[in-house]
């Protein structure tokens, strides 16, 4: 991207701002800044413009600490989450391989079931036709 001149607005002081960042992003870092140094400057009004631009600079450099601190818990948990999921990824590949293979099983014992009960029939018929023969 192209630097560009920003013009912001801090503690009633303007600053041309050289940056390759979005216009619309830095006006919001400017309002941010603006609005800690306004809320030291109301606490503590004898503060010098400097003093003021270093608590401000101590207070977001705290805040951005806090913040960096809770996105390394996040990608900690992200990642506990996604070996987790990886894991339970390989289960399922296991139960599905092993739902496959029952099924096949099942095929495997209906056409044995169809077998013994044409094996069955033809005795019974066998039988039958013995006992009609023998019988008269």
């Amino acid at each position: 991207m192209e630097n560009k001149k920003v013009e912001v607005k801090i503690n009633n002081i303007e600053y041309t701002l050289v940056t390759n960042e979005p216009e619309e992003y830095v006006q919001r870092v400017a309002l941010l800044v603006n609005k800690r140094m306004n809320e030291i400057g109301e606490a503590s009004p004898q503060l010098s413009t400097a003093m003021k631009a270093v608590l401000t600079a101590i207070n977001l450099a705290d805040s951005c600490l806090k913040t960096e601190g809770v996105l390394d818990n996040l990608r900690s948990e992200l990642k506990g989450y996604m070996e987790e999921a990886k894991g339970l990824g390989t289960e399922l590949e296991e139960k599905r391989l092993e739902v496959e293979k029952l099924r096949e099983d099942v095929h495997k014992l209906q056409i044995d079931l169809a077998k013994r009960e044409t094996e069955l029939s033809s005795l019974r018929r066998s039988a039958q036709q013995g006992r009609g023969m023998g019988g008269a």
